[in-house]
């Protein structure tokens, strides 16, 4: 049974109000690409770019990392966020074609930027090494679930009026900008960190970066390990939407029942489990094993047009169903794998260098799924998403070997 001392207890109380409503958020923001093609009969290249838009505006995470690193004064910045990044999206009801759409989202996901290095900084300082994976698992497991039911209903509800998604994304704003407040109300002890009297706003997080990487060459390599499995996430972004939509004739809570329902569902049952490997197993081996089960899911999703021994939208659920493990894993390594290589420093700007990479992957990644699936086929779309994901696994593997005496893992 987990012992708790009262700070920990107080994280977890406000960070579970917030993880519950996180997942109202993006229960609804899920079906984002689905919303554009199927509702604003958006073309694949906007659908591209929608897909584009979270990935991308991760770009500012970097210089929210570099202006957050060593600070205390955070209060006003989680009011910010939370109006330009939770309560923006009330101004859904403006947006009447898929580039209204963009503009709308890269506004929502430039403050999220904000949110993900800031909760780093919490789980380090105010979690205890031993009971950290086994909280945020459970603060995941809240995340999912929340998902889970809000996606369902939203699919519901769209199939009986699929333009009501603009006052349903005005409500989840609002239940995001309170579970931003309960964040808020977390109180952090940040070792102060003295910084030079000169620096540039825009050079000076790169240089950061540059610094980070040269002298942490485990950081490096897992963050290239991260990147190639990154392309083969995104890659397939923009394929599945008319895949589903035009190719498999899928409705709204179908999809929502596959793409969010069955393939979060493993974030929701399995996320304390895979929390308590995660103490005992390095995030690097992690982050392997997870690779290799990500890689069947193109596979299969390829395979549901094609196969004859069950109905194709079976297939796609079973298809999520694969993903949904693999994306356990690598859904917790993602929010807390770069603690172990800050040695004890605030994580927040290692964290920002992991979503800043996010970002560069995000700009050309969707685009060469893009390309792919329109110049040649939607499989070898899906098949180049594969062979991404198992070599990224081999990279991770490969990183392991090398780094684990460096890192005493």
């Amino acid at each position: 049974m987990l012992k708790l001392n009262s700070l920990e207890k107080n994280t977890f109380k406000n960070h579970l109000i917030f993880s519950a409503t996180n997942g109202i958020v993006f229960g609804g923001l899920m079906l984002q690409d689905i919303i554009a093609r199927k509702t604003l009969l958006s073309s694949n290249l906007v659908v591209t770019f929608v897909t584009m838009v979270w990935p991308v505006a991760n770009l500012f995470s970097i210089y929210w990392g570099e202006y957050l690193q060593g600070r205390k004064d955070r209060r006003t910045l989680f009011l910010i966020a939370g109006f330009l990044g939770r309560l923006s999206l009330i101004l859904t009801f403006f947006v009447h074609t898929g580039k209204h759409f963009v503009l709308l989202l890269l506004l929502v996901y430039s403050f999220n930027a904000f949110i993900i290095p800031v909760q780093n900084s919490i789980f380090q300082f105010n979690y205890r090494k031993k009971n950290r994976g086994i909280l945020f698992g459970l603060s995941q497991t809240a995340y999912a679930l929340f998902l889970l039911i809000a996606s369902f209903l939203f699919g519901r509800v769209l199939d009986y009026n699929e333009f009501l998604f603009r006052p349903l994304f005005a409500a989840v704003g609002l239940f995001g900008y309170l579970g931003i407040l309960a964040l808020r109300r977390i109180k952090v002890e940040i070792p102060e960190i003295v910084k030079g009297a000169k620096s540039h706003p825009v050079v000076s997080p790169i240089i950061t970066t540059i610094y980070e990487f040269r002298n942490n060459k485990p950081f490096l390599w897992y963050e290239i390990g991260f990147m190639v499995y990154g392309f083969g996430f995104l890659m397939v972004l923009p394929i599945i939407p008319q895949f589903l939509v035009n190719k498999l004739g899928m409705t709204y809570t179908q999809i929502s029942i596959g793409k969010v329902i069955i393939a979060n569902a493993g974030i929701a049952l399995f996320a304390p489990v895979a929390g308590f490997i995660h103490k005992r197993l390095n995030p690097i081996i992690f982050s392997g094993l997870s690779f290799i089960i990500l890689g069947f899911y193109p596979l299969l999703l390829n395979l549901s047009i094609f196969q004859n021994f069950m109905e194709p939208v079976n297939f796609v659920y079973l298809s999520f169903g694969v993903f949904s493990i693999g994306m356990t894993g690598v859904f917790i390594n993602w929010q807390i794998g770069s603690i172990y290589f800050a040695r004890g420093k605030d994580s927040a700007m290692l964290q920002s260098v992991h979503v800043t990479l996010t970002a560069i992957r995000g700009l050309f990644a969707p685009l060469l799924g893009y390309f792919l699936m329109s110049k040649f086929s939607d499989s070898i779309g899906f098949v180049s998403s594969s062979i991404m994901f198992f070599l990224a696994s081999i990279i991770m593997f490969i990183t392991y070997i090398r780094c684990r005496e460096y890192l005493k893992l």
